[in-house]
């Protein structure tokens, strides 16, 4: 959790979440964004899904250590147990406090990854929303699978795990842009190492910032 205070108040509290398959840049841009808020005087946090409670110790452990017998239905009650509690203790208070949350992942992870699985991707959208706060802007980073994996391998040194294999990383991130890409509360911004990090942190700014000032000029109302 990186949580940071400025000195601008808001009417109300903001939620952007930033998604995308895994090795697209998400924890970079959401600790970019956030200090890119604070920076501008806004009072901002950053959180991350799966948490680090019981129910998202689970979730890691099945990435790292494989699913076994755990079917996509039990995989997907434990996410909607782990946003839970993250709601509850995290997101809630701290929109009720108007500050930015920028989620490091979020429901749309929830709904591309288990709905490749087979899952209806509805039924997991709708469980999510009625008991966590629609985003008030969504940032998908849309990377090709093959630089993900290569991010992946290079920053851990490693393999992959078990949620990171190419042709889930290709149907997850079909997922996500069938799903979402059309939505006007949405953008997808491309990820890929044609682009820098500052660049696409520069394009995030972009599509937030017009958001924050709305809300900015009805507080001053």
């Amino acid at each position: 959790m990186l949580e940071t205070v400025g000195k601008k108040l808001l009417k109300k509290g903001v939620l952007i979440a930033i998604e995308g398959i895994d090795g697209a840049g998400k924890t970079t841009q959401t600790k970019l964004l956030v200090r890119k808020l604070v920076k501008n005087g806004y009072c901002a946090i950053a959180l991350h899904e799966p948490t680090n409670g019981k129910w998202g110790q689970k979730i890691k452990n099945l990435a790292n250590n494989g699913r076994h017998k755990t079917t996509a239905e039990e995989e997907s009650e434990l996410f909607y147990l782990d946003r839970l509690d993250d709601v509850r203790n995290n997101i809630k208070p701290n929109l009720d406090g108007k500050k930015v949350v920028v989620m490091d992942r979020y429901y749309f992870s929830n709904v591309a990854y288990q709905s490749e699985r087979g899952l209806n991707p509805n039924s997991i959208e709708k469980a999510n929303e009625a008991i966590a706060a629609i985003p008030d802007v969504t940032i998908i980073l849309d990377i090709d699978p093959e630089v993900s994996l290569k991010r992946i391998i290079q920053k851990r040194n490693g393999t992959p795990n078990h949620f990171e294999k190419k042709r889930k990383l290709e149907r997850v991130r079909h997922a996500f842009l069938k799903q979402f890409g059309n939505r006007s509360n949405v953008a997808i911004i491309e990820g890929d190492d044609k682009h820098t990090i500052q660049m696409v942190a520069s394009e995030i700014w972009r599509v937030v910032e017009p958001k924050i000032k709305e809300v900015e000029e009805k507080t001053s109302e």
